[in-house]
């Protein structure tokens, strides 16, 4: 019986273990119930952030407006640092005396770099621009020349100036049929010095580009006109060319065609037309038309018979006639034999006029020869001036 007792009272007694387990399980339960108890912790304070303020220095103050006797420089608006320097009225260039106006017309640059030396021996004159006010005449074919309501003349205004007292002999050079190559006649736009006139086809392309090229170098210009040269010739076949076979009213309304391609021209000169020109009653509609416009007109001398001196002496036209071609053998030798001539009868005339095609070998060789002239004693005129030479105005 003390037996069972005794172990019973072994079994009631914990374990130093269990009694430690106890003892924890005692403490968190105390804790958890003080914290239900309490409510939720309190809100962190938030830490505070410094402040700092900075002040700049504030800007200068501007200085005071000057008084209004001493407006040159307006007070400043805004800090010094931030504003641009005021401009000055009057460039100090403006200082020295501007020295007086040339007598001639100003040189003015080409549209591209002169090409050789011949390009470069005359200075380029400044043109009239075209079209001058009161000189064109609009109508369903396009503009045409006119005399101006006040009397001046398309071949006098549209001319490249030049000095009436100029006592030495005088030589004109005509390229003509030009527009149809751009090479070639770029070539004589750069190339060659502006007094060699140009003379433009009515057929070809991009004549509202090549002329103020042209008389921007300052090349005075021609139109060419188509002209019959004989049966057998092409120049018939071409559109609106003046022709034997149309009655005179046709070939007025072609020759409208014609004028109407482009402007600023002084004038015209026929392109073949050995038959054409040889025919008064061809002739004179056309001559007269010119005059009524205010033209002039230059025989390329394409006929041994041309009508056009005695026509346009009655008309009381302007015009003149070409001596010679000088590139009907187009080589180095051929043509600087004929430009000699050339020189040879303008000492002998004291003027002589030649005309010649855009070949690149003329317009090497007139390069070159118009480059001498100066020294040669030989004035290098447009045709424009050859005109009023001849005619004494």
């Amino acid at each position: 019986m003390n037996g069972r007792s005794a172990k019973k009272d072994d079994e009631r007694r914990l374990s130093p273990l269990s009694a430690t387990i106890l003892v924890l399980l005692a403490f968190l339960l105390e804790i958890i119930a003080w914290l239900w108890i309490s409510g939720p912790p309190a809100e962190l304070p938030q830490p505070r952030v410094a402040r700092v303020t900075i002040r700049l220095p504030l800007p200068p103050a501007p200085p005071p407006a000057a008084p209004p006797a001493s407006a040159a420089t307006p007070a400043p608006s805004a800090p010094a640092e931030a504003e641009a320097p005021p401009a000055p009225e009057v460039p100090p260039e403006s200082e020295t005396p501007a020295p007086p106006p040339p007598a001639a017309p100003e040189p003015v640059p080409s549209a591209k770099p002169a090409g050789k030396a011949g390009a470069a021996a005359a200075p380029q004159l400044a043109l009239v621009p075209a079209p001058a006010p009161g000189l064109v005449e609009r109508n369903k074919l396009g503009p045409l020349p006119r005399i101006a309501p006040d009397g001046r003349a398309p071949w006098r205004v549209y001319a490249r100036p030049f000095d009436k007292s100029d006592s030495r002999p005088r030589v004109a050079i005509v390229i003509g049929n030009l527009g149809f190559s751009s090479a070639a006649t770029e070539a004589a736009i750069q190339e060659l010095p502006g007094g060699v006139t140009l003379a433009f086809s009515p057929y070809a392309h991009g004549l509202e580009e090549y002329i103020p090229l042209a008389r921007a170098a300052g090349h005075e210009v021609l139109l060419s006109l188509p002209m019959e040269a004989d049966e057998s010739s092409e120049t018939g076949a071409r559109p609106q060319a003046l022709l034997a076979a149309v009655t005179p009213a046709e070939n007025l309304e072609r020759l409208s065609w014609l004028l109407s391609r482009f402007t600023g021209y002084v004038g015209a000169t026929n392109y073949m037309g050995a038959s054409f020109s040889s025919a008064e009653e061809d002739m004179r509609p056309i001559l007269a038309e010119l005059k009524e416009r205010g033209l002039l007109f230059l025989d390329s001398g394409t006929s041994g018979n041309s009508a056009t001196a005695r026509i346009a002496r009655q008309l009381g036209l302007p015009a003149a006639e070409t001596e010679r071609v000088i590139d009907t053998e187009a080589s180095r030798d051929a043509i600087d034999q004929r430009l000699q001539a050339v020189e040879e009868e303008a000492r002998q005339k004291g003027a002589s006029i030649a005309v010649g095609f855009p070949y690149p070998v003329t317009i090497e060789r007139v390069a070159a020869w118009t480059a001498t002239l100066a020294q040669k004693g030989i004035s290098l005129a447009p045709v424009s001036a050859m005109v009023r030479q001849r005619s004494g105005s």
